[in-house]
């Protein structure tokens, strides 16, 4: 099982701004855009929970994160956030 870090995944975030830019450009409403389909998958991904921190592996499809679950570190705890405030802030 691979370990992703926060910081892993959040080059992957970084990399997606990169391509949306250059796909929709980096005027405006590109970046609207981008910002837009960004904050989408981010409420995708706040569900995901890295593999050191599950207490049973394998992690079951039905499973859910508790409900105030902190990473290990500031920026993982955010992308563990409901709050679309804080992925805002990422």
């Amino acid at each position: 099982h691979w370990d992703i870090s926060a910081s892993e995944r959040l080059d992957f975030l970084k990399d997606f701004v990169k391509f949306g830019l250059e796909h929709w450009g980096s005027d405006q409403q590109g970046v609207n855009t981008t910002r837009r389909f960004l904050l989408e998958w981010l409420s995708f991904l706040y569900r995901y929970i890295p593999v050191g921190m599950l207490e049973v592996l394998p992690q079951s499809m039905n499973q859910r994160p508790p409900a105030f679950m902190c990473g290990r570190n500031d920026l993982e705890t955010l992308m563990l956030s409901k709050n679309s405030k804080d992925w805002v802030k990422i």
